[in-house]
C-alpha cells in the first residue's frame, strides 16, 4: 500500500513567505504615518484639554487662570501647565498664584511653536512651585473670568521629523475664548 504524505511543499512555502513579505513592505509606511499621526493628535489634544480647562476654572470661579507653555525652557522639552493668574492690582506675583496641575509633557519628538510671541510672565518657579531660587519668564496664554482669552493665539504641535513635517493648529479666539484644532492654518 502506496499511502500519498500530505503536508506543503518547500516551494510552497517560499511563495506564500514572499507574498507576507511583500505586504509587510507595503504596510510599514503607511504605520509609521499612522504613529507619526496619532503623536500629534495625542499632543493637541493635550494642549487643548489644558486650554479648554483653565477656560473652564476661569468662568466657574471667575479668577483669571493662565495656561503656561514650556517652550523647551533648558532643553526640557515641551510641556503644558495650569495657573491661577495672579492679581495684578494687587502687585501679585507667581509664587502667589499657585498651580492648578502639574506640568504636562508633551511626547518627546513633539515640538510646540506659536506665530507670534505669546505674553511671558516673569519670575515663574520653574520646574515646580516650591522652586523660587530659579524663577523663569514662561509663556502663556491667560483666560479671563468672561472666557475671553488674552489675545488672539494659534499654536502649532508638529513632529520633530524634518521629511513629513505634519502639523496641528491650535486656535484661540481673543474675545469667546473659543479653542479650536485643525490640520491646515
Amino acid at each position: 500500500m502506496n499511502k500519498r504524505m500530505s503536508g506543503f511543499t518547500a516551494v510552497e512555502l517560499m511563495i506564500v513567505l514572499a507574498i507576507m513579505g511583500i505586504m509587510l513592505v507595503a504596510a510599514v509606511p503607511s504605520f509609521v504615518q499612522f504613529t507619526r499621526n496619532s503623536r500629534i493628535k495625542s499632543g493637541a489634544q493635550m494642549v487643548v484639554s489644558a486650554l479648554r480647562t483653565a477656560r473652564s476654572h476661569a468662568i466657574k470661579r471667575r479668577k483669571r487662570c493662565a495656561v503656561l507653555f514650556n517652550m523647551n525652557i533648558d532643553n526640557s522639552g515641551y510641556a503644558v501647565k495650569i495657573y491661577w493668574e495672579p492679581d495684578i492690582s494687587k502687585s501679585g506675583s507667581y509664587p502667589e498664584g499657585g498651580s492648578v496641575t502639574n506640568w504636562k509633557a508633551l511626547p518627546k519628538t513633539m515640538i510646540m511653536t506659536t506665530e507670534s510671541a505669546l505674553t511671558t510672565s516673569p519670575d515663574i518657579p520653574f520646574p515646580n512651585d516650591a522652586d523660587t531660587s530659579n524663577p523663569k519668564s514662561i509663556e502663556r496664554i491667560v483666560f479671563k473670568p468672561t472666557g475671553g482669552a488674552s489675545g488672539n493665539e494659534t499654536i502649532q504641535v508638529s513632529d520633530d521629523d524634518k521629511t513629513n513635517p505634519d502639523t496641528s493648529y491650535i486656535a484661540i479666539q481673543m474675545i469667546t475664548g473659543r479653542i479650536k484644532t485643525s490640520r491646515t492654518p
